[in-house]
């Protein structure tokens, strides 16, 4: 195949492309788009028009200074939410709800969406310092409630559950990332970064997606997804043995997820499933059996996993 798209001209093979891209997926369509700006970046004329601040420095400070001043109202409590807390018997009396509502008298929902943003904002304009420090603060802040009963303060996934902000959760969380590895030094990046996946709206991430989050390519890459499967491979749970199962299958391919399948089994044996899934999706039927029954031998019966994975190597 490489040769015969090398015998292509150029016009010719735009044509493939554009011919090919008619029969992309949304998300296949995303990744092509994201490789040809990857090529793009390499034009200096283009990179240098991409790449050019449009904030003034004048008006990132005058704004940052109104930021941190919502931040220090909402952290003292002098911005709050009012609460209605009762008892639902609407369903029965025997199985009643205690419902909790919120209600945003002092606008914080706006002040925090308009936060939001400017670090967005701070992102777009390569100002990654600030934009690293907004969103530190914005998942792990918390803002008080004004309750006739003791009612614990809510955070950022909470105000977003009861409605009290309306924000793309997903793309705010692929930002924070994007913007913590830009400021971290190489060698705390991993590290930092997993901290975040202590957070729902992060727990169903895919690190690849981070990658692609702002405007410039994260450089690094080799060295950081290094770190990450180290780090992975030494944490349990169902998130991390799904990002430690990606990142070694874009990595090192199917191969390179058995061998980690072989090393943390004791650890992550969910690994073995993944591997014996991807040899039944090219129907090597043999091989996903040889796969099943070396797992059996190395996971550890206290283990669920053992018993679904003798099912599907006897399948």
């Amino acid at each position: 195949m490489k040769k015969i798209l090398q015998k292509l001209s150029k016009e010719k093979l735009q044509d493939v492309i554009l011919e090919m891209a008619k029969t992309f997926s949304d998300e296949q369509y995303r990744r092509m788009e994201l490789l040809i700006q990857e090529q793009l970046t390499d034009d200096v004329e283009y990179k240098e028009e991409q790449l050019q601040q449009r904030m003034s420095q004048k008006f990132v400070d005058e704004k940052m200074l109104q930021v941190k001043t919502w931040m220090q109202q909402i952290d003292d409590g002098e911005l709050c939410l009012d609460v209605d807390e009762y008892e639902d018997y609407s369903d029965s009396y025997w199985d009643r709800d205690w419902i909790v509502e919120y209600y945003d008298n002092q606008g914080i929902g706006d002040k925090i969406l308009s936060i939001i943003q400017f670090a967005k904002d701070c992102v777009d304009d390569r100002r990654y310092r600030e934009a690293n420090d907004i969103y530190e603060w914005l998942w792990s802040m918390s803002v008080w409630t004004d309750s006739e009963f003791e009612c614990d303060p809510v955070d950022l996934e909470v105000l977003e559950e009861n409605d009290v902000i309306h924000a793309d959760m997903k793309q705010l969380a692929l930002l924070t990332l994007y913007a913590d590895y830009q400021v971290q030094e190489p060698d705390n990046r991993a590290e930092d970064i997993y901290l975040y996946f202590s957070y729902a709206t992060f727990q169903k991430l895919h690190i690849e997606d981070m990658f692609y989050a702002g405007r410039e390519n994260l450089i690094g890459k080799e060295q950081f997804l290094n770190n990450w499967i180290a780090l992975l491979q030494t944490k349990s749970g169902e998130v991390e043995a799904r990002l430690l199962k990606e990142a070694v299958f874009n990595r090192d391919g199917i191969e390179g997820l058995l061998t980690m399948a072989d090393k943390n089994a004791d650890i992550h044996p969910s690994i073995y499933l993944t591997v014996m899934d991807e040899y039944s999706k090219k129907h090597d039927y043999l091989q996903m059996e040889s796969v099943g029954e070396n797992a059996i031998e190395k996971i550890d019966k206290k283990f669920k996993i053992r018993s679904k994975v003798a099912l599907k190597a006897a399948y």
